[in-house]
C-alpha cells in the first residue's frame, strides 16, 4: 500500500489512539481493585482507574483531526455539509449498530435487558442527552462518547467558520464555567455523584470544550506553534506526565469531579500537539507497521471490550492469580477480536460506503480516523 506524506506524518497519532483505548480497558478491570492482594488493588487505584482520560485524548484529537481534515474544504465548499455529516456518520454508526445488536442479543439471552428506552437511545447515540446512568451507560457503556461525538460532529461546520479569537474566547468563558461548575461541586458532593458525573463526564456540552481545543489545537499547528517543542525529550516528559497525573490524583486525593477533564486536558493537548510534529524518537516507533495496525482498530477495541469484560467477568473473584490470568486473557482477547473486527467488519463496511458517496471529491486517506 502506498503511503502519502499527509497519513505518514499522523502516523504516530494513529498508534497513540491504540494507547489512548487501552486506557480505557484497563479503567473497566474493575474486578481487580476487588483483589485480595494489596498491590494488584493498589495498582489498579493508582493507575488504571484514570485510564477513562484516554477519552479525554480522543475528543481533542477528533477536532484536532477533523480540522486538519475538513476546514479548508468546508470554508471552500469543495466539501457540503451534507456530504460531511454522511462520512462521519458512515465512520461510527455501522460498528456502533453491529456491536450493540450482538451484545443485546447476549443480554436476551442472559434475561438481564436494560429498558426498551434505553436500548434505543443508546442504538441511535441520544443516549449522553439523559442524566440517568441506566441509559447513558445502558447497553455498551462507552458508546456514551459516540453520543458526544455525534453533537461535536454535527456542531464542526459552524465551528470551525467562527474567527480564531471569538472561538478561543468561547472556550475561555466555557471552561471557566466549567472549573467554576466542578469546583461548586467537589465542596457540595463528597465522592461519586450520578448528577455530577453526567453533568461532568457524559453531557455533551460539558465535553465540547474538548473538541473546540482539538480545533484551536490544529490551526496552532498549522501555524507552527510548538514545532520547537516538538523533541524527543519533549515526547518522553509529556507521556511520562499524563501517567504521573494518572497516579497523582488518585495518591493525593484529587476530587473526582476534577478528574473527568480538567486535570487531563492541557497535558493531552500538549502530548497530541508535540507528537503532531513527529520529530522525536518515540514518534518513530510509534510508526511502526504494527502499532499503526493496532491504531487503526483502536476504534474496533473501544466499541468491543467492555462487552466482552461483562461476558467474561463471571470468573472473576477466584484468588490473584486467577484475576490476573483473567485480565491477560481479556486483553489478548479483547487485541485480536479488534484486528479481526477491523479488518473483517469495520474495513469492507467503511469501503462500501464510501463507493456509495455520490459525486464530488472523494473521502481525503487519513492515517488518523476520528
Amino acid at each position: 500500500m502506498v503511503t502519502t506524506d499527509r497519513e505518514a506524518s499522523f502516523a504516530q497519532l494513529t498508534s497513540l489512539r491504540f494507547f489512548a483505548a487501552l486506557l480505557v480497558l484497563f479503567s473497566h478491570l474493575v474486578f481487580l481493585e476487588r483483589s485480595e492482594n494489596p498491590f494488584v488493588s493498589g495498582v489498579y487505584d493508582l493507575l488504571f482507574r484514570q485510564g477513562a482520560c484516554g477519552v479525554t485524548f480522543f475528543f481533542i484529537l477528533s477536532g484536532f483531526i477533523l480540522t486538519h481534515a475538513y476546514e479548508r474544504a468546508i470554508k471552500q465548499g469543495n466539501v457540503s455539509v451534507a456530504r460531511y455529516l454522511y462520512r462521519r456518520a458512515a465512520r461510527i454508526f455501522p460498528l456502533h449498530l453491529m456491536v450493540g445488536v450482538v451484545f443485546l442479543g447476549y443480554l436476551v439471552w442472559r434475561a438481564d435487558l436494560p429498558p426498551m428506552r434505553a436500548v434505543l437511545l443508546n442504538l441511535t447515540l441520544l443516549q449522553s442527552w439523559f442524566p440517568d446512568p441506566l441509559v447513558h451507560y445502558s447497553l455498551n457503556g462507552p458508546s456514551w462518547s459516540l453520543s458526544d461525538e455525534l453533537f461535536f460532529y454535527m456542531l464542526f461546520p459552524l465551528l470551525v467558520k467562527v474567527s480564531q479569537p471569538v472561538l478561543r474566547g468561547v472556550f475561555m468563558i466555557g471552561m471557566v464555567l466549567i472549573v467554576g461548575g466542578a469546583s461548586f461541586a467537589a465542596l457540595r458532593v463528597d465522592g461519586y455523584s450520578p448528577l455530577v458525573d453526567w453533568m461532568f463526564y457524559v453531557f455533551p456540552v460539558t465535553r465540547l470544550f474538548e473538541f473546540i481545543a482539538g480545533i484551536l489545537l490544529c490551526r496552532m499547528f498549522q501555524s507552527g506553534v510548538g514545532r520547537s517543542w516538538a523533541t524527543s525529550g519533549s515526547e518522553v516528559l509529556l507521556t511520562a506526565l499524563v501517567l504521573a497525573i494518572m497516579v497523582a490524583v488518585q495518591w493525593f486525593a484529587v476530587p473526582l469531579v476534577f478528574r473527568y477533564q480538567l486535570i487531563f486536558m492541557l497535558p493531552m493537548a500538549a502530548l497530541i500537539l508535540v507528537f503532531a510534529y513527529g520529530r522525536g524518537v518515540l514518534s518513530g516507533l510509534l510508526r511502526h507497521p504494527m502499532l499503526r495496525l493496532m491504531g487503526e482498530a483502536s476504534f474496533a477495541l473501544y466499541l468491543i471490550h467492555r462487552p466482552m469484560i461483562t461476558f467474561m467477568e463471571r470468573w472473576a473473584g477466584r484468588g490473584v492469580a486467577s484475576d490476573l490470568m483473567l485480565a491477560a486473557a481479556m486483553l489478548v482477547l479483547a487485541l485480536v477480536a479488534s484486528v479481526l473486527t477491523f479488518a473483517l467488519l469495520d474495513q469492507p463496511v467503511q469501503r462500501w460506503l464510501r463507493r456509495r458517496e455520490s459525486g464530488g471529491i472523494r473521502s481525503t486517506p487519513l492515517a488518523v480516523r476520528s
